[in-house]
């Protein structure tokens, strides 16, 4: 594993990073959630098993679901964890047949040493419209954010506003928000807030982590049943 060589590769991405709005935002109807998990996140070589749910905006509704699965021998590294997360997630994508306006990522966009969270990664790579939104913060700086559902303060890094922290409900910790590919700042923060139905994951990537913790158990099932 030559972790230089991957730098220089997300940088080489990176050059490719499009940080405008391709498409109208208010607009936007149909977003698409992608989490990833794993069989046995300790063990080497594992399972991935990713799964993109796609809904619609307006009532909130599924209009698809796919899951993507694939063998990796790629440990977890902060800083890469594209390489061991796209494979999978790719194989999901290529199962859709909906053309969602927008993909959010559990994980960072541009909120990333070199600007190439998963994802950036998976924006460019498909040139889709994309949003990273991490749990916890990777790069980057904020200030201390009020006490108040979606009250929201810009994420510093290397000199600029990479992205923004995001307390969708009280008393909870904030998620982060930064674009992927082919949309703006504010504008990646407007899909994140629309996207919320009552939950502090934005709906798409909830469900997607729900309908994982489902299909892993029955994976583990029927390798436990042989």
């Amino acid at each position: 594993m030559d972790l230089e060589y991957l730098k220089k590769y997300q940088l080489k991405l990176a050059k490719k990073l499009k940080l405008e709005d391709k498409i109208d935002v208010k607009n936007v109807k149909f977003v698409a959630g992608i989490d990833t998990t794993f069989l046995d996140p300790y063990k080497e070589p594992t399972l991935a098993i990713s799964c993109i749910v796609v809904l619609n905006l307006e009532d909130f509704s599924v209009v698809e679901t796919v899951f993507g699965q694939k063998e990796i021998d790629f440990p977890y590294i902060p800083t890469f964890l594209a390489f061991r997360e796209i494979p999978s997630i790719m194989e999901a994508y290529q199962k859709l047949k909906s053309s969602p306006d927008v993909f959010i990522l559990d994980g960072q966009g541009i909120l990333h040493p070199r600007k190439m969270g998963i994802a950036s990664h998976f924006g460019v790579i498909t040139d889709t419209v994309s949003v990273g939104c991490g749990k916890s913060l990777l790069y980057g700086k904020y200030t201390q954010l009020e006490n108040k559902p979606m009250a929201y303060s810009p994420v510093y890094a290397d000199g600029e506003v990479r992205g923004y922290a995001l307390r969708v409900k009280k008393n909870t910790n904030p998620i982060f928000v930064s674009p992927g590919n082919n949309i703006s700042l504010n504008s990646s923060l407007y899909v994140i807030i629309k996207s919320i139905n009552g939950y502090k994951l934005p709906e798409p990537v909830r469900l997607a982590h729900n309908f994982l913790t489902e299909y892993r158990k029955r994976l583990l099932q029927e390798v436990k049943n042989g």
